[in-house]
């Protein structure tokens, strides 16, 4: 028992002298990091959004710049002559929208609706202007979202981008 005192002693003394280096600062990411991260966080919204509409004719991919396109044809976004959304389109929009907020620094930078002919006239500005005030009610900021326009294809189309750093 007197031997194991004084080894006791030692270690609670080594034990105590012994500091924990504090947690180094982070490093600060460079432009080049946060280029290079924008696209690996849109490729997880890509893959989130596909697996929602996996089976349906929404078209969701993802270009060698990392910015992600979503496609609608137009039968299921509006009735023919009106602007009012159509539900499978509101589901598309909602889950957008769910990106959007969670990835702050994405933007929308294209927002492009069909008319019902083969131009893009007054129709498709009216719907993506739906688009967008949808977009807005479920709490996307404005800042997120870019002009709406018209489109001579016959789908909606989303295009979704980082931020420039």
């Amino acid at each position: 028992m007197r031997r194991l005192i004084p080894s006791l002693a030692l270690v609670l003394a080594v034990c105590g002298c012994s500091s924990v280096a504090p947690p180094s600062a982070p490093v600060p990411a460079t432009p080049a990091d946060q280029r290079a991260a924008a696209p690996a966080a849109l490729a997880v919204e890509r893959r989130w959004l596909q697996s929602w509409f996996e089976g349906t004719p929404v078209r969701i991919a993802q270009g060698a710049d990392g910015a992600i396109s979503v496609e609608v044809p137009r039968e299921f976004s509006f009735e023919p002559g009106q602007s009012r959304v159509k539900p499978p389109l509101v589901a598309v929009l909602d889950k957008v929208a769910d990106s959007l907020r969670r990835r702050p620094q994405a933007r929308l930078t294209q927002l492009a609706a069909p008319d019902d002919a083969a131009s893009a006239g007054p129709l498709g500005l009216q719907r993506a202007a739906q688009i967008r005030q949808h977009l807005l009610a479920r709490g996307v900021p404005a800042v997120q979202l870019g002009k709406p326009s018209a489109t001579s294809a016959p789908l909606v189309q989303l295009r979704l981008e980082a931020a420039p750093a």
